[in-house]
């Protein structure tokens, strides 16, 4: 099958948060890319990373350079095929979706025809085939869970109804998630009426987020840096991936097969999870860094997430124990990568016009 050789993405240069839209065409040696002002270049195959686009429903994903480069977003993932139908042995070095659906026959036909097998599978090796397993999971079914698993984790609360407060939030999260293509989720924030400082990402696109910490944020950057970071996890499917790594094997049978029967007793599971298990250091890196970069392209100032991230990783008095640390470890090498993806020229940010003050909006959920 002969695929386009012209294609629609958007640019971005390394140094502004507002994307251009460019045409792309693929040819044999690389990218070239069309600017509405009428000017070309060339992105050559061997320059580039692909950073997204491995699995179903993502987005591809291109970078050049080193730090916060340049960075190329096609939302179409056909754009893999006609780069590996066209530019032959430079292009090998990505990923091929054609190859993608058979790898998850194969995992789906192991984990049902061999028991035995695929408890030893999943017992030793389940690190390694967690992520095509999640890529297998309908994201109806994950919408579904994370409704159940915030049921769950709300369940005996109280759930923070003030109308200002709700607006605020939603503010913040409308802003951010306006500028991502292609949203998979209708993400939603419930802001739980407890001193726990913390928050979480559940399947599907909800996020809760603890009094606690909502509290500790000292202005509207720092709580959308706490956002953005959670919203990624959810995006990267690294909530689903954590919870297919460390449930039953019957909750993942159900959930490569989509059957939604006793997906309370699986969202209890999930929940406990959740609460209790870290993600791994790369899932954290890769968090950070998409979440930043959704930051930027939000116009909202990044610096919020490091200096809320940096005020958690300072020592705190034994009876205000930060639950968050541990499982969002904080530390020096963290930051130092997080303040050498602020861009190198002065940007202008966006302003959050609350009616109140944000110090009295944290107060609105007592």
């Amino acid at each position: 099958m002969a695929y386009p050789t012209d294609w629609k993405g958007s640019y971005y240069d390394g140094q502004s948060v507002v994307p251009q839209h460019v045409t792309i065409t693929v040819t044999a040696v690389g990218l070239r890319l069309h600017f509405a002002s009428h000017t070309t270049t060339t992105w050559n195959y061997h320059e580039l990373r692909q950073t997204q686009g491995r699995y179903s429903g993502e987005e591809v994903r291109f970078e050049r350079g080193t730090g916060v480069g340049e960075t190329l977003v096609i939302p179409s993932p056909k754009i893999l095929l006609a780069i590996h139908e066209h530019g032959g042995l430079d292009a090998k070095h990505f990923h091929h979706p054609a190859t993608r659906r058979t790898r998850v026959y194969w995992t789906v036909l192991a984990a049902l025809t061999s028991l035995p097998i695929v408890y030893a599978i999943f017992t030793w090796g389940i690190p390694s085939l967690a992520q095509p397993i999640t890529a297998a999971i309908p994201i109806s079914w994950e919408i579904q869970l994370g409704q159940f698993v915030q049921q769950e984790v709300t369940a005996g609360k109280s759930v923070c109804q003030n109308q200002k407060l709700i607006h605020a939030v939603e503010s913040i999260l409308t802003t951010m998630t306006n500028s991502i293509d292609q949203l998979p989720y209708q993400f939603q924030v419930t802001v739980v009426d407890s001193p726990i400082v913390n928050a979480m990402a559940a399947p599907g696109g909800y996020i809760l987020v603890f009094r606690g910490l909502l509290q500790d944020t000292a202005s509207p950057e720092e709580f959308a840096g706490v956002l953005a970071h959670e919203i990624q996890h959810v995006l990267l499917r690294h909530t689903m991936h954590l919870i297919v790594r460390h449930v039953s094997m019957a909750f993942v049978v159900a959930a490569l097969s989509g059957d939604a029967s006793g997906m309370v007793a699986y969202a209890l599971q999930a929940a406990q999870t959740l609460q209790t298990l870290s993600y791994s250091r790369d899932a954290e890196d890769q968090a950070d860094e998409q979440g930043f970069q959704l930051l930027q392209r939000s116009r909202i100032n990044p610096e919020g997430m490091i200096t809320f991230f940096a005020k958690l990783g300072k020592e705190q008095p034994a009876n205000d124990l930060l639950r968050y640390i541990s499982t969002h470890p904080t530390t020096q090498d963290r930051l130092a990568h997080l303040k050498s993806l602020l861009p190198p020229v002065s940007t202008t940010y966006r302003a959050f016009p609350f009616q109140s003050k944000w110090s009295d909006i944290t107060t609105y959920c007592e």
